[in-house]
């Protein structure tokens, strides 16, 4: 069987991390989880030129993503399917299913723990 070569860029990674320290950052600095993850997309509209069109309110209300969380443990998750989404839809449309599982192992591993954001 025959495996198709990765088309994550390095453009794509770079936007990864990029969105995750941003997510970070504002969940570091006390921000209320739906505050962090539109300062997320706001903060790197000039990092990252796919996203200057978007509206991080409207991002946020049009993904089918749940962002109303219910446990302390669904934040992170949450937010790797964010940038994920972010990332796929907006970023790279052109990935196949392996290269979304891949870019998002490395989204996972991007973001810190979720006891680190609140310390």
């Amino acid at each position: 069987m025959k495996s198709n070569p990765s088309k994550i860029r390095m453009a794509d990674k770079r936007a990864a991390r990029l969105l995750c320290q941003a997510f970070n950052d504002a969940m570091h600095g006390g921000a209320e989880y739906k505050t962090a993850l539109m300062k997320m997309i706001d903060s790197q509209k000039s990092q990252i030129s796919e996203l200057r069109s978007l509206d991080s309110k409207s991002v946020l209300a049009a993904s089918n993503l749940q962002v109303n969380v219910m446990f302390p443990h669904e934040y992170r998750k949450n937010a790797i399917q964010m940038i994920a989404y972010l990332l796929n839809k907006h970023i790279n449309p052109n990935l196949d299913g392996a290269d979304r599982f891949m870019l998002e192992a490395f989204v996972d591993e991007q973001l810190l723990d979720l006891k680190e954001w609140v310390n």
